[in-house]
This record gives structure tokens, C-alpha cells and sequence, in this order.
């Protein structure tokens, strides 16, 4: 599979070729690795960190949002090497040696910036998740776009109820989550939080 060009493999990963994947992951882990253990990391880190790379790279190929100004492997690089940057901001360790990589500032910046979404909507969940059955519902109604009129409706509650019960949950959300650590990192490092935290704030 070693003439397969960047558009072939792009394809497989998007098809689930698991030859196509298995190719790739041969080539590149072992590059992964090293790095990452020069920085704190070990085999299972790469491993982690290499498959979560993947996976941005399989989701951004699949919504049409991956424009390569340079080559995939140095691309899926750049991901993993900020996903491990953020891993270890996150466990208080040392910044890792930055690697040179052919690649544009757009291009960086727009990784940096999936991996705070994907940040921010990890957080979301894991609080959301600690709410009660009614809140969750409830908001999950909210956050799809009904109207209060629609949400009383499918709750079973008054109209007037259903707009202090979202209240409530909205506030009780929004409290577990600016208590989190990771909250505070992410709004240091960008303002504008994804739409379910902006909508809290609504």
C-alpha cells in the first residue's frame, strides 16, 4: 500500500478500509511514539493520543472541513502533537519540545481549535449528565430549538413552569461547570465557548 497518495488514504480512513488504516498506522504510530516519549509519554499515550487523532481526522473528512496545505502524516502529526500538549497541560506537567512541522497557521489554528470543542463538549456532557431526568430532557428540547410553548407540551408542564424549570436547570448546569478546572482553562483561551455553553448563558 506504500503508493497509495494522500487522497487514497483519506478515502480508506473515511470508507473504514481496515487495510488502508492498518497501513497508516504503521508508518506513523512508530513517529507518534518516539515523540511522545521524549515528552513525558509512554506507548500507551500514543496510542491514545494517535487514535483520538484519527478520529478528528475521520470527522473533519467526513464534513468536508479537511483542506491540507500539506501532507497527511505531517497533518495527523500536528493533531496529535496538540492533543498531547493539551494532555499535559491537563496533568500539570512540562510543555513538550516543539517540533517544526511544514505546516500553515491557519492550519495549526485550526486544529488547536477542534481540540478545544471537543474539549468544551466533553465538559458539557460530563455535568449534563449529573442532572436530573426532567432537567436533561428538558434541555435537551431547549438546546434542539422548540419553543416553551412546544416543550410545556411534550413535559407536561404549564407554560409558565416549563420557562423557570429551564431556568433552574440552565443555572444548576452552569454552576457544575464553572467549578470545573478545565472550565477556566478553556475560557483563557478562548472567549467564545461552543453553542451548549453559549446557550446557558442565553
Amino acid at each position: 500500500m506504500s503508493d497509495l497518495n494522500d487522497d487514497d488514504v483519506l478515502k480508506g480512513i473515511e470508507k473504514g478500509n481496515s487495510r488502508i488504516i492498518a497501513d497508516f498506522y504503521q508508518k506513523n504510530l512508530p513517529i507518534i511514539t518516539s515523540y511522545i516519549r521524549k515528552n513525558s509519554g509512554n506507548e500507551t499515550d500514543a496510542e491514545d493520543i494517535f487514535h483520538d487523532a484519527l478520529v478528528i481526522t475521520y470527522q473533519k473528512v467526513r464534513r468536508g472541513e479537511l483542506k491540507l496545505d500539506c501532507s497527511l502524516s505531517t497533518y495527523v502529526f500536528a493533531v496529535s502533537r496538540n492533543l498531547w500538549m493539551n494532555a499535559l497541560r491537563k496533568r500539570k506537567k512540562i510543555r513538550p519540545q516543539n517540533e517544526l512541522l511544514n505546516i500553515s497557521e491557519s492550519t495549526e489554528k485550526s486544529i488547536i481549535d477542534t481540540i478545544n470543542t471537543k474539549d468544551k463538549q466533553l465538559l458539557y456532557q460530563k455535568y449534563f449528565r449529573q442532572l436530573g431526568a426532567s432537567c436533561q430532557q428538558l434541555l435537551l428540547h431547549f438546546f434542539n430549538g422548540k419553543s416553551m410553548a412546544d416543550i410545556a407540551n411534550l413535559m407536561g408542564y404549564s407554560e409558565g413552569y416549563s420557562r423557570k424549570k429551564k431556568f433552574e436547570c440552565k443555572k444548576k448546569l452552569l454552576q457544575l461547570i464553572e467549578v470545573d478546572p478545565m472550565y477556566k482553562e478553556l475560557r483563557a483561551k478562548d472567549e467564545e465557548p461552543n453553542v451548549p455553553l453559549k446557550n446557558l448563558k442565553s
